[in-house]
């Protein structure tokens, strides 16, 4: 008896419960693109004097702020579909279209990008 219902139950479970209740979201907040700037040739940080502007339609974020000299990070909360450019003086623009960030029900689902910026040649 006691087998039966251990069996009826797990098949209960197993079969006949796809919702497992409320979705808990947590209060954190997520970046939509980050992305790793870096000199292509020697490896070396550069978002301390880079500049990351985002593009989603009429949507257009700036930002020249990195969290530790090597990531900048935006479109916190926002998903969309980005064209991101990286500016530092001395490179080249380093340049990604149709960057898609999507989101679950609770967060975005952050995209990490690397831009190896390439020196300009004199």
């Amino acid at each position: 008896m006691r087998f039966r219902l251990l069996i009826l139950l797990a098949l209960t479970f197993l079969l006949g419960c796809d919702d497992l209740g409320p979705i808990i979201c947590t209060d954190q907040f997520v970046y939509g693109i980050s992305v790793d700037v870096v000199d292509s040739g020697t490896g070396v940080l550069l978002a301390d004097s880079a500049t990351m502007t985002l593009r989603d339609s009429n949507y257009v974020e700036t930002t020249t702020v990195s969290w530790d000299g090597l990531t900048m990070a935006g479109a916190g909360e926002r998903a969309g579909q980005y064209t991101v450019i990286v500016a530092r003086p001395r490179y080249h623009n380093w340049v990604r279209t149709e960057v898609e960030v999507t989101a679950d029900e609770c967060h975005v689902i952050p995209v990490k990008l690397r831009a190896e910026l390439q020196k300009i040649s004199r």
